[in-house]
């Protein structure tokens, strides 16, 4: 016999793992002695029987059996998901040489763009050289007129011009 403490050292597990275990066992494989729980022999077999199991891979335990689904060629269902698969793949191949395409003439585009930006930029630059030469034409300067600015009338602000000074 032993308590729960000594068997969960034994097995290298938690105290509160085995207790858990142990709480699913019947009560005849525990014993009370002095307010402790002790197993029993079988109760120990039983309880390193399921830890065991679980601890080998099998988180069901030994008892317990697992359905193994293998792809086979005889499986039906394993045909239809590979089917379904390998077009999904064909899509998928064909979506991103598309996308590589649309990339390739985006960005011929964009230069083309560019390279008409600078022609325009190119073409206002010489539409305002020819307005300003034609404007020379057509307004020729005025004569330098010695005084001129001795005929100017002095501004005056609003308060000369209410007060008077």
């Amino acid at each position: 016999m032993k308590t729960i403490k000594q068997l969960a050292d034994e097995i290298g597990e938690s105290k509160d793992k085995v207790k858990y275990q142990v709480g699913k066992l019947p009560s005849n494989y525990l014993v009370k002695v002095d307010k402790v729980t002790h197993l029993t022999d079988e109760g120990i077999a039983k309880i390193k029987e399921i830890m065991m199991g679980k601890k080998a891979g099998n988180p069901l335990g030994k008892n317990r059996e697992t359905t193994h689904f293998l792809p086979s060629e005889e499986n039906q269902l394993y045909k239809i998901l590979n089917a379904e698969l390998e077009a999904k793949n064909k899509l998928i191949d064909t979506l991103q040489k598309e996308l590589t395409s649309e990339r390739i003439h985006s960005r011929e585009q964009a230069n083309k763009l560019a390279d008409l930006a600078a022609e325009l930029a190119e073409l206002n630059r010489n539409n305002q050289i020819l307005l300003g030469s034609e404007q020379v034409r057509n307004n020729p300067p005025l004569p330098n007129i010695e005084g001129l600015e001795d005929n100017k009338t002095e501004k005056r602000g609003l308060f000369k011009r209410i007060f008077g000074k």
